[in-house]
């Protein structure tokens, strides 16, 4: 008898120790982890851009188990038509995630074709512009229960040295677009958000939203413009494992006012939209939306499909003009711990045939 005792204590001490080790490991403190990756991507207006990235994943206080980490990237990068690009983004989360700033600095060089305003425009009418620009941009939000924020947004940009050209490369003095001439712009304006996303980098549950507006002012006259834009992302666990995730996007942008060209409502680019190039069509307002299935394959691997539907307009009747883009990518994970995809996207636009190749780092939402 003394002999079963003595088994079921030894047992029980063992347990326990198990238990304690498990606990140990699971709560082990967050490893701060820089990581670069290489960046390309392809359009027929940007041809090749190669570039590189690097990744800073860390948290202020690594025994914060409650707390997503925090992120930093820096971005440089360069075509083979001109464009230069040299940024730097961030989002970061103060302990308990009190407080919540996302922002970013840019500097590029940039030559692309400018298309009249609208969804309508013809592949062969438009305008070469070549200019640089400096943006600087924050989010400052405070949180007011749990993943739940609020606070403020604010954006400066600068463009000038502009300089248009015919297709035919004939020098051009003016051109009819609104904000032809460059200047700078300050904007500031209020911001809610609702953010139960599992992950800042990649989420694979819960849901995204935020709703905010701006006033712009436009160097020392008297013009002004104002934006709305709301945001909200949806992700499904499929099978309760991450590795069948169905992710969805609803993104509409709203503008007022004496809006320059290059603060127009666009459409496409590397997130929304793939396929198109960002900017191919723009107007005062758009509604773009998209949905995602992320299927995990081996080890860090992953394969992706995606398809969109977006508008630009001014009236309803430019509803007529709804573009639908659809792709697929590969996904490689470079930090098991906390994962942080490398993806590989190609985008079809259906409507004008647009293609595009992406080599980037981050899901697109």
């Amino acid at each position: 008898m003394k002999s079963f005792w003595a088994h079921i204590i030894i047992l029980v001490l063992c347990i326990n120790q198990s238990i304690a080790q498990t606990d140990s490991t699971s709560l082990r403190p967050y490893k701060n982890n820089i990581l670069p990756s290489p960046a390309l991507s392809y359009s027929p207006k940007t041809d090749v851009v190669l570039g590189l990235y690097f990744l800073y994943q860390f948290k202020f206080d690594k025994k914060d188990y409650d707390t997503r980490p925090s992120n930093i990237n820096f971005y440089v990068g360069s075509s083979y038509k001109g464009q230069n690009y040299l940024s730097s983004e961030h989002t970061l989360l103060t302990n308990q995630e009190k407080f919540y700033f996302k922002g970013l600095i840019e500097y590029k060089t940039y030559p692309e074709k400018l298309y009249p305003i609208g969804g309508n425009s013809n592949n062969n009418d438009y305008v070469n512009a070549e200019y640089q620009s400096l943006e600087i941009k924050e989010r400052i939000l405070n949180k007011l229960r749990n993943n739940v924020f609020v606070g403020g947004r604010f954006r400066f940009i600068s463009i000038y040295d502009l300089k248009y050209t015919s297709p035919e490369g004939k020098p051009l003095d003016q051109i009819s677009l609104p904000g032809a001439d460059g200047g700078q712009y300050l904007g500031i304006g209020p911001m809610f958000m609702w953010d139960k996303r599992n992950s800042i980098m990649t989420p694979t549950k819960d849901f995204y939203f935020d709703v905010s507006t701006m006033y712009y002012l436009i160097d020392v006259s008297s013009e002004s413009f104002f934006t709305i834009e709301v945001d909200g992302r949806k992700y499904y666990d499929l099978t309760a494992d991450t590795k069948n995730v169905l992710a969805i996007q609803l993104l509409i942008k709203n503008t007022f006012g004496d809006v320059p060209f290059h603060e127009f409502a666009l459409m496409g680019g590397n997130k929304m939209l793939r396929g198109y190039e960002l900017g191919r069509f723009r107007d005062f307002h758009s509604i773009q939306s998209q949905a995602e299935y992320r299927k995990h394959l081996i080890g860090r691997f992953g394969a992706t499909a995606f398809i969109g539907l977006g508008v630009v307009y001014d009236e309803i009747s430019d509803f007529q003009y709804l573009k639908a883009a659809l792709g697929g990518g590969l996904r490689f994970n470079i930090n098991r711990k906390d994962p942080a995809n490398v993806r590989v996207d190609f985008g079809w636009g259906i409507a004008d045939n647009n293609k595009g190749i992406y080599i980037t780092l981050g899901e697109a939402f």
